[in-house]
């Protein structure tokens, strides 16, 4: 397989996780995960047939629902804003949901703005931010105005972004010299992937175009001019599966923790 890949290469990609003749994943069929053969990150290969791959679904009524759920899990990334950016400094969340982070962040005293191309989110976060949130991704933002923000996030939002390196240029279009870059996405160099593969549930083929992993995604920031200020890892909890399930899960994040790695990865970089 040829296309397009982060390292500016027409890459050649080798099937590395294939959907075929699934019961389990009825919707991710014929899809395939594809490593470049150069520089060695996965992207996703939609089946033609597969209708509903959409990377920039949101799943905002779930965020809602469960919304003081998602406030205690971004606290960790509120305080990384607060350690890292002066009060009352601007925030740019790019892909904001419902806007969940945001108001977090307007109650700490930053100022706050919000990028959101779906439109039904968008209308959800409309309701907190007014007139500091609008309906667009960052290209099309930047055409329309020329304010540059002390610290950008991209909370599991690259992932689902194809063409990264026009997307990193946007952002150091957007960002104050010494500002601060923040990413969260899932990181396949975990124990969690690496033992459930195809199982694991942070893949999400149907939304995900890319699966980073943390000595990539590093490398590349520093190519990129970023100062790496701090790396966070995090395991999902599985509040919900069932006690057996959930003794399982424990001993895996208990694996990543001792192999020094997490789930979910969250970075914290500053340009220079």
């Amino acid at each position: 397989m040829r296309s397009s890949c982060v390292c500016k290469k027409n890459s050649s990609f080798k099937p590395y996780i294939v959907y075929k003749n699934e019961t389990v994943f009825n919707d991710y069929e014929g899809t395939v995960i594809g490593r470049c053969e150069n520089c060695g990150i996965l992207k996703t290969f939609p089946s033609r047939k597969n209708k509903l791959f959409n990377p920039v679904t949101t799943k905002v009524e779930e965020y809602e629902r469960r919304k003081k759920e998602f406030e205690k899990l971004f606290a960790r990334l509120t305080a990384s804003v607060e350690q890292r950016v002066v009060r009352k400094g601007s925030v740019l969340d790019v892909g904001c949901s419902s806007g969940i982070l945001l108001s977090l962040l307007k109650r700490k005293g930053f100022d706050v703005w919000g990028l959101e191309p779906n439109k039904q989110a968008f209308l959800y976060a409309k309701k907190i931010l007014k007139n500091n949130i609008s309906n667009d991704t960052l290209s099309s933002y930047l055409k329309k105005q020329k304010m540059k923000f002390d610290c950008i996030i991209y909370n599991h939002v690259l992932e689902h972004i194809e063409d990264v390196n026009a997307e990193l240029s946007l952002i150091k279009r957007a960002l104050k010299k010494n500002g601060v870059l923040i990413i969260g996405v899932p990181n396949t160099h975990n124990m969690i992937f690496k033992i459930r593969r195809k199982f694991w549930e942070s893949l999400l083929p149907n939304e995900h175009i890319w699966h980073f992993n943390t000595k990539y995604l590093v490398e590349y920031l520093q190519k990129q001019g970023f100062e790496i200020v701090k790396i966070g890892f995090e395991d999902d909890a599985r509040r919900t599966y069932p006690l057996l399930k959930r003794v399982y899960f424990t001993l895996l994040s208990l694996l990543n923790r001792i192999m020094g790695t997490g789930e979910a990865v969250l970075i914290i970089a500053q340009r220079i």
